[in-house]
């Protein structure tokens, strides 16, 4: 079906590049997974970040309420009680059962049991404690033990308050004082070690991808020279071959004057211009190139023909025999670059010719087909040929950069011709069918 041009025809490409025929634009779809790579590693480290705060303020709150219950207990034995030797033994068979610092004072300040810190329950005695607590000398040994557990009940208070022995009958006995389980203050970093952890690798991931961009930008370079060289490569031979030619002429005919066949310098002019025609038409893919092209409403079926005629004109010197079927059907104009798109249908032609001459066989064949597609709205261009076929795993990779199966060349061809079709005409190019020795059918579909 034909269209109308647009208003603004610089506007409709970048629509198309934007969203495409079929939904979200390519070119959005790399950030578009970056964006849920980083919002799925931030899912993450937050959820983790969560659940271990949860996990340690748990875990404090099963130590203080150990702490309480043990506090109420002592104050139900009460100190003196603590004497009978029964009750003594539940008093030290609850603290050893303990997984975290607790320290017990009397009234007066005086540590009377602990465990879990530098200075063993089990290196003071009972009794020296007890002339502690009177006020009466005890030996430096003991008054410096007894300091290291002042100490440690110092620095438990400053994080946690201690918890009060009160009796049924009333006054304080003591008071417990308790510190977190030695592995509570490393759970408390976890997150932040997670996060570090996270963040390195998401850098490492990040330095991995930029080098390798980097490499493959580095590849599509050298590539792309290469290419550029052997494009222009054919039509500088030819005109060079045609000033050869002038000069033997001229050389055959000393003097002042030179004179040829009108029909002889009628191809030689012809010729030259074809092959200007051919540099200039160079330079102006070229250009395109990380360039937005100007797209216009055109026929697309000249331009293939055009394709068609140029490789037709070049198979006489490839060595062996390629038929080119023809088939072209009534299709609607499309928005896109002359340049451009001849480019890729000689990419097209090329690379089925390649193919071919990759099986050694004499006979080759090629079928050009151009239809309109009402099912999807699509104008539809094949390329087919019975050249070496492609097993799986080569056609999962034989539109990336660089990638090539020939023992020379820098595979940027169908790389280019992907970028040309789906990033700046909005359409679609893809392997229709390929197998190991049955040939290849590529498909460039454009919206219309």
């Amino acid at each position: 079906m034909a269209q109308n041009p647009p208003d603004n025809p610089s506007r409709t490409p970048q629509r198309l590049r934007r969203n495409g025929p079929f939904g979200i634009g390519r070119i959005a779809l790399p950030r578009l997974f970056q964006g849920y790579l980083f919002l799925g590693v931030a899912g993450i480290v937050l959820a983790v970040f969560v659940f271990t705060n949860i996990l340690v303020a748990r875990l404090a709150n099963q130590v203080q309420s150990t702490s309480e219950v043990f506090a109420r207990f002592c104050a139900t034995a009460s100190y003196p009680a603590t004497k009978d030797s029964t009750l003594s033994a539940i008093v030290g068979d609850v603290i050893s059962g303990l997984n975290f610092p607790i320290v017990l004072t009397d009234a007066q300040g005086t540590p009377r049991a602990w465990k879990g810190i530098s200075v063993a329950s089990e290196d003071v005695a009972s009794e020296a404690l007890d002339e502690l607590a009177a006020g009466r000398p005890v030996s430096d040994d003991v008054r410096a033990k007894v300091e290291r557990v002042r100490e440690a009940v110092v620095r438990m208070d400053a994080r946690h308050a201690p918890i009060s022995m009160v009796p049924l009958a009333g006054g304080v006995l003591g008071h417990v004082h308790w510190g977190d389980p030695p592995g509570l203050e490393q759970l408390r970093w976890l997150p932040y070690v997670e996060l570090v952890v996270m963040l390195l690798f998401v850098g490492l991931a990040a330095w991995g991808a930029r080098s390798i961009k980097l490499s493959e930008q580095r590849n599509i370079w050298v590539g792309l020279a290469r290419e550029t060289a052997h494009q222009l490569g054919t039509p500088i031979s030819s005109l060079l071959g045609w000033i050869e030619l002038m000069n033997e002429r001229i050389k055959d005919q000393p003097g002042g004057t030179v004179t040829l066949p009108r029909g002889e310098i009628e191809q030689m002019m012809g010729e030259m211009e074809n092959d200007a025609a051919r540099l200039n038409k160079v330079a102006a893919r070229f250009s395109h190139i990380g360039s937005i092209p100007n797209l216009a409403l055109m026929d697309v079926s000249p331009v293939v023909v055009e394709a068609v005629q140029y490789l037709k004109r070049r198979l006489p010197h490839r060595g062996r025999r390629i038929e080119v079927r023809e088939v072209y059907g009534e299709v609607p104009p499309i928005n896109a670059s002359r340049e451009l798109l001849e480019w890729v249908v000689e990419n097209l032609l090329v690379n089925a010719t390649n193919a071919i001459h990759a099986t050694g066989q004499e006979l080759g064949q090629i079928e050009v087909r151009l239809e309109r597609r009402a099912e999807n709205e699509t104008v539809e261009l094949s390329v087919t040929d019975n050249g070496r076929g492609m097993a799986p795993e080569e056609q999962a990779r034989v539109f990336d950069p660089g990638y090539t199966t020939k023992p020379r060349g820098w595979g940027l061809g169908l790389a280019l011709a992907k970028r040309i079709v789906e990033e700046y005409h909005g359409g679609r190019i893809y392997i229709r069918r390929s197998a190991p020795g049955e040939g290849s059918t590529f498909v460039i579909a454009f919206p219309t």
